[in-house]
């Protein structure tokens, strides 16, 4: 019998576009929009010009693929959005924000011998997650979404 046997977590695995996928913890996806409304913020970044109407709550809709890949048009076949909670800090009530999606996340186990370095492009990687982890042949950043959800993105830009 293994001392320390691999922990094992569970994960959403998130198409963002055609090509870019990420990760969120398990318990971090709440709900799935198909087709959202969403509404136009003017003057507001690139990568979060929306908003929606969730459970009578206003959230930021951000597009991590326009983040990514400034200038270039996200490919999507479908456009979804999911509802994501997070702690602004440890003990702080659960927030939400939302993420467009290109498709239905995936469920997936991950262990900790999983762990990789981020990928090297696109270069937003570095501001945008906490982690990654190798899946077959596939990077995949797992996201910090108290970072994203709470301005952190604005101090990157």
């Amino acid at each position: 019998m293994l001392e320390n046997p691999p922990k094992d977590s569970t994960a959403w695995i998130l198409t963002l576009d055609g090509a870019l996928r990420a990760a969120v913890g398990g318990r971090e996806l709440v709900y799935l929009i198909e087709a959202p409304t969403l509404l136009d913020v003017p003057l507001s970044p690139p990568y979060c010009r929306q908003v929606l109407v969730w459970n009578e709550n206003l959230l930021p809709v951000m597009d991590l693929a326009a983040y990514l890949r400034p200038g270039k048009p996200a490919r999507r076949t479908q456009t979804l959005a999911g509802v994501f909670a997070y702690q602004a800090k440890s003990g702080a009530p659960l927030a939400y924000g939302a993420l467009l999606l290109a498709g239905i996340p995936e469920w997936a186990h991950v262990a900790d011998d999983h762990a990789s370095a981020l990928p090297k492009q696109p270069a937003g990687w570095r501001a945008l997650a906490i982690s990654c982890f190798k899946r077959g042949d596939d990077l995949i950043p797992i996201l910090d979404l108290p970072y994203l959800f709470t301005g952190g993105l604005l101090a990157t830009v």
